[in-house]
């Protein structure tokens, strides 16, 4: 039976309302009415980095603290708003505004646990954020659904976290978790941006750089050398004809689309 609490309010609800003030300030006090979750997941310790006020919360991963610096929330990815004529992403708003009201929950203060890769290509701190309540806000992102698990060297110290985290939410069908992968077969070849797949291995290839595993489609995943060692894998060969699902950014190189894989967490095997 479907459950109709306020933690089980769900992207479709999200999405159906005014996108207002009048609707966050309202969101604002529906979370500070909700005891603050606990989640047992292991790896999922609390930061204990210093306090830091925030200004605002950008999307569902990307928050601006009152100092002026733009952090990214490690361990996460969330659906994307509409920007330079994108249009939005189902569950964008939906994880903005439950970031919103985790920041409100914790009086507009959250820590900051600064990762070892401390900056992305935009900028932007990558950080590990708890609110004063000592939760972890990226994992009560994804035991929500509103949002799919992230790994990325060398950032991995709560990776167990954030998969069991998301494990709740995919159990449950909760937010993006209610749709199946897009299949890899069905891809153009031309889109871009975060995407999560699923698709048979109907090639293994190698070059001097990466091993590359070809779907049954226009996509290729690509996985350094470096970055193989962590598989565990004596023999590539032996995974053609097995099916996965793979997450990541889709970028296009050499007239081909191509997905970086950087993590096995980031690989989840059908077979």
């Amino acid at each position: 039976m479907r459950r109709h609490d306020a933690r089980s309010m769900d992207t479709k609800v999200f999405e159906k309302a005014p996108q207002c003030g009048a609707f966050l300030f309202l969101a604002y006090i529906f979370f500070l009415t909700l005891p603050s979750p606990s989640l047992g997941a292991s790896g999922c310790r609390p930061c204990e980095g210093t306090l830091h006020e925030v200004s605002r919360v950008v999307d569902g991963d990307t928050l601006i603290l009152k100092s002026g610096e733009k952090v990214r929330l490690i361990g996460i990815n969330t659906p994307e708003l509409g920007h330079w004529g994108k249009s939005e992403q189902p569950g964008a708003q939906a994880s903005k505004t439950f970031l919103q009201g985790l920041i409100s929950l914790n009086r507009g203060e959250v820590r900051v646990c600064p990762g070892v890769e401390k900056q992305d290509r935009y900028g932007r701190q990558l950080a590990h954020l708890s609110g004063q309540d000592g939760q972890n806000l990226a994992a009560q992102l994804l035991a929500e659904g509103l949002g799919w698990a992230i790994a990325v060297p060398p950032n991995l110290s709560r990776k167990d976290c954030y998969f069991d985290a998301e494990t709740k939410a995919r159990d449950k069908r909760l937010g993006v978790w209610r749709e199946v992968p897009t299949r890899a077969s069905s891809l153009r070849g031309n889109e871009t941006g975060f995407h999560h797949v699923e698709g048979r291995i109907v090639r293994v290839g190698e070059s001097r750089s990466a091993l590359w595993l070809n779907l049954d489609g226009p996509l290729a995943l690509r996985i350094t050398w470096r970055d193989w060692k962590a598989f565990g894998i004596d023999d590539p060969e032996q995974l053609t004809g097995h099916s996965l699902e793979a997450r990541g950014w889709l970028y296009q190189r050499k007239g081909e689309q191509r997905l970086r894989i950087r993590d096995p967490s980031s690989i989840r095997w059908l077979d």
